[in-house]
């Protein structure tokens, strides 16, 4: 493929594990694009089905990046970052599907903001087209994540673009000095929540990015770790929930969080409890433990950089869960009882 001139180079990077039944169709969406100054690199993790050859059948200009084990999400992320040869990186879920003009979109956007470190992709349910799945990511003072919209219509408050505190990591772009500069994804988190601290990293460090309306991507969800209750799910949420706020919150936002922080834990206790999964949570639980002496020290090495951003953050925080607090208005039917709740009492 020739290269032409002053246009940006984007890497995409796609982990996969055992995806041969999504993979194919997230595949085929790259290879329609109308903007191709890109690259595909495809980060396998030890597969044992036919990934391989789908790759190789349905997009053979694709790299491919063989680990010899499941490192998890975001270390297969990390090794494709590390092998990239674009400016910014896009990061794909292998159950995405990319509509055609995706990159072209992301890349005017760049155009339209230089000071952006990351941008933020307006997701779909793929089962059901008109619903969102995210349309950009939130962070709430109860200490978690939350994706702007979820399970909502679409409607004109998501295809206004603008900031927003962080990417949904199953469809995201990221400048790659960004991402160096950050450390990458905390390969401790193994998968889910990788992207929410990733995202608090980047506002301790000052950096700006922009939910991009038009940059559409279909998500499946659940395709590799059989959902939100799988037991692997439940485990892992649990205790990269506790790694997030020992890690990447300032402690005078900690301290003053922890009403809405507790809260939040006990749903998650219950929800979890509810569904049959308390061993898995406990699980979860014990999971922290050998992995906390790690994290503290790299929340000393985060001390210096909240010296001068902890009031940013705070901010910052209070202005994202504005944005999500709208979508709970009266007129609007929310799923989540814990975030109906929550949004009445706080």
């Amino acid at each position: 493929m020739i290269r032409q001139p002053g246009r940006p180079f984007i890497s995409i990077v796609i982990p996969n594990f055992n995806g041969a039944a999504c993979l194919g169709p997230c595949l085929q969406s790259l290879m329609l694009q109308t903007y191709q100054d890109m690259e595909v690199l495809v980060v396998d993790n030890a597969s044992r089905d036919r990934s391989l050859d789908i790759v190789r059948n349905v997009a053979p200009s694709a790299r491919i990046l063989c680990q010899e084990q499941n490192l998890g999400f975001a270390a297969a992320v990390n090794r494709g970052v590390a092998e990239a040869r674009g400016g910014w990186v896009a990061i794909l879920n292998n159950d995405t599907e990319a509509a055609e003009d995706w990159l072209a979109e992301c890349v005017a956007a760049i155009g339209r903001h230089p000071d952006a470190s990351y941008l933020a992709c307006r997701i779909l349910e793929h089962r059901d087209r008109s619903r969102i799945y995210s349309a950009g990511d939130c962070f709430l003072r109860a200490g978690i994540g939350y994706r702007r919209g979820q399970e909502l219509p679409d409607c004109a408050d998501y295809q206004r673009e603008g900031p927003i505190f962080s990417a949904c990591g199953c469809a995201a772009l990221y400048r790659k000095t960004a991402l160096q500069e950050a450390g990458g994804y905390d390969e401790r988190f193994f998968a889910y929540l990788e992207d929410v601290d990733l995202g608090l990293r980047f506002q301790a460090a000052g950096k700006r990015g922009y939910y991009v309306p038009g940059a559409r991507v279909l998500h499946i969800g659940g395709a590799t770790s059989g959902g939100e209750f799988s037991a692997l799910a439940v485990r892992l949420r649990t205790r990269n929930s506790i790694l997030l706020l020992l890690k990447s919150l300032p402690g005078r936002i900690l301290w003053r969080c922890l009403p809405m922080i507790l809260a939040a834990q006990a749903s998650w206790l219950a929800r979890a409890v509810g569904r049959g999964r308390l061993l898995s949570y406990l699980r979860g639980l014990a999971g922290t433990l050998p992995l906390a002496r790690g994290i503290l020290e790299d929340r000393r090495m985060l001390r210096l950089a909240w010296q001068s951003s902890a009031a940013e953050m705070w901010h910052s925080i209070l202005a994202s869960e504005a944005m999500a607090r709208r979508d709970f208005a009266s007129d609007k039917q929310h799923t989540s009882r814990f975030l109906r709740w929550y949004f009445r009492l706080f």
